[in-house]
């Protein structure tokens, strides 16, 4: 796992949100004036039963003064994302995986069409 650095993640900034990735979200908030753990681009991650894991892994990112930025904290990304695997009602977004799923879940729904077209018109 590689966490990007802050001038990284800044350029990887976009508009934030629910629907926004957790690198984005974390980006925005690096940039944002004032404390960053005050942003509203990540407030919905700290709400939910995560919140604490969340603050704690984000607080060591900002404080890591490690030249590859936030790779002492591992083991706090770590703890944050199996809360978050545990918990997917509250951060299904920020789950790697679903992308995957839903190729998964499109390519079936595309075979099923393919056989319902061949059954109902054979090449006869």
């Amino acid at each position: 796992v590689r966490l990007k650095s802050k001038s990284e993640m800044a350029e990887a900034a976009k508009p934030s949100g629910k629907d926004a990735s957790l690198e984005e979200n974390l980006a925005e908030a690096q940039n944002y004036e004032g404390d960053p753990l005050e942003c509203p681009c990540i407030a919905h991650m700290k709400e939910g039963p995560c919140g604490e894991k969340f603050i704690t892994a984000y607080k060591c990112f900002i404080d890591s003064k490690e030249e590859e930025k936030g790779s002492d904290c591992i083991e706090s990304f770590r703890a944050m994302q199996q809360c978050f695997a545990e918990n997917p009602e509250h951060y299904k977004e920020f789950l790697g995986g679903d992308e995957e799923e839903d190729d998964e879940d499109e390519k079936e729904k595309k075979k099923r069409e393919e056989e319902w077209y061949t059954y109902n018109f054979p090449k006869n």
